[in-house]
């Protein structure tokens, strides 16, 4: 709807919701004056026309050139919490959930926050500007590490170079 006869309805409706305030003051006694009505009806229909007319849905993302939102299972805050999964993850299975998993995502991240490089999208740029360590750490199938902490300190040495 355009914005005249928008404003056109507002007051329109604004007015009849005045009215109306009229009439039941004047049914009840109450003895409120016409023009606080009238006012009251035109305020309550301007606001509603105003509310009905900012955007209900998201409109995405506001900055141009910016990059889209990726899901991210952990970050550097999350550095500290990697020696308390050394608890439990005596397993393999649990070593690649708990350890190496969150390694390989700070590796990521850290490579794309300092060096602009997504290694799933620039496999060969990440595998040049990375320490063959990181490297196998990204890309090396599931198991492919034992569950030690002299693996896990390699990883983290190497990402604190990155």
């Amino acid at each position: 709807m355009n914005r005249w006869p928008r404003l056109a309805t507002a007051a329109l409706l604004g007015l009849v919701l005045g009215g109306v305030g009229v009439a039941l003051s004047l049914l009840y006694d109450a003895g409120v004056p016409i023009a606080v009505c009238l006012v009251g009806g035109m305020v309550i229909c301007g606001g509603a026309s105003v509310l009905s007319g900012l955007p209900t849905e998201d409109s995405g993302d506001l900055a141009p050139d910016s990059e889209p939102a990726t899901v991210q299972r952990s970050s550097f805050g999350d550095l500290h919490t990697v020696q308390t999964r050394f608890a439990g993850a005596a397993d393999p299975e649990r070593f690649e959930d708990r350890v190496r998993r969150p390694l390989a995502d700070l590796a990521a991240e850290r490579l794309r926050q300092r060096r602009s490089i997504d290694w799933r999208a620039q496999p060969d740029r990440a595998q040049e500007s990375l320490d063959p360590v990181l490297w196998q750490l990204l890309t090396a199938p599931r198991g492919r590490f034992p569950a030690s902490r002299d693996q896990a300190e390699s990883w983290i040495q190497a990402i604190e170079r990155l």
